[in-house]
């Protein structure tokens, strides 16, 4: 039975990320293997250091070095304040700026496309079973020149675009963009990743195929939303990572008992033909979370639709 894994991220290079730094190529495609994923659609780990402050003090706290997910610094930390970067419009450029100390960290075209380049370059050889998304930063005065980069020289050689509004700090719900591919938006419980903007995003996007990633936060009304939409479906990983975290995953209104209660919350309001299988890796993993899917009490035809028939309709795979 093939085998579709629509979301996980991974380092193309041997450093410059400042969270799961050691998760590259070669360790994903171990993963892969043996978790017998057929086809993997990755995009890069979003912790990369340009989105990170020169200044930020957990660079040098060794707490901080092994836990600093989301730029948080350790509870024990000597420095107070938390660095956390934005991506701002500057003219016809971008600019990173830290909202902590007002420090310009980059101006110029979207830092992110040396990092596309290479994952496309290094996977094209896989091409076969590797499909990467490439990773847009959110910002009017560059995300179209680069949609329109990669079409002109790199067409065909992934499947659509990756967009997490944390990482940037910025909204997608403004955005109007000029493509026919595939969008995965990250997903969350603040503002500015909130599934209501990436619904309005869909909603600006109606010819776009649209993925709602982290189960739209299991939010019952955006849930039935989703499932009169034609153009949006959503993924449910990493389930094992959200059991575990659930405030921080779905905020106070949802009380779990395992990672199963999210594909059955999620399958009772949209239905199997609506999910894709992912594992969100690193953050998750292939084996826990298929491990989940084969648990689930639905039929065979559901679980197929789930694990690859969804992801090779909706990716022409």
């Amino acid at each position: 039975m093939p085998i579709v894994n629509t979301h996980l991220h991974i380092n193309p290079f041997s450093s410059n990320c400042f969270f799961y730094n050691d998760y590259n190529l070669k360790q994903f495609l171990h993963e892969m293997d043996t978790a017998g994923i057929s086809i993997a659609l990755p995009s890069l780990n979003p912790k990369l250091d340009i989105f990170r402050c020169p200044s930020d003090c957990s660079i040098s706290c060794p707490k901080c070095e092994s836990i600093n997910n989301n730029m948080e610094n350790c509870s024990d930390c000597t420095y107070s304040k938390k660095h956390r970067t934005a991506i701002v419009q500057s003219n016809n450029f971008l600019s990173i700026y830290c909202k902590t100390c007002n420090t310009i960290i980059y101006t110029g075209i979207d830092p992110v496309r040396k990092y596309n380049i290479e994952l496309l370059k290094r996977t094209q050889s896989l091409r076969f079973k590797i499909k990467p998304f490439v990773f847009l930063s959110i910002c009017n005065s560059t995300i179209q020149q680069e949609i329109n980069f990669f079409e002109h020289n790199f067409a065909n050689e992934f499947v659509g675009y990756k967009l997490h509004p944390w990482t940037n700090q910025a909204s997608v719900k403004e955005l109007h963009l000029s493509t026919k591919l595939p969008f995965l938006i990250h997903t969350g419980t603040r503002s500015l990743e909130s599934t209501e903007n990436a619904l309005i995003f869909a909603k600006n996007h109606p010819k776009n195929q649209v993925v709602i990633a982290h189960a739209a936060q299991l939010f019952p009304q955006y849930l039935e939303e989703i499932a009169n939409m034609p153009n949006v479906f959503i993924d449910c990983c990493p389930s094992t990572f959200m059991f575990k975290h659930q405030e921080s995953s779905f905020g106070n209104h949802m009380c779990l008992d395992s990672p199963l209660d999210i594909y059955n919350i999620a399958l009772r309001y949209v239905g199997a033909n609506k999910i894709l299988f992912g594992t969100d890796s690193p953050w998750g993993n292939s084996k826990d979370e298929l491990k989940v899917i084969c648990t689930l009490n639905i039929t065979e035809k559901d679980r197929n639709k789930i694990l690859f028939e969804n992801a090779y309709d909706l990716f022409s795979l």
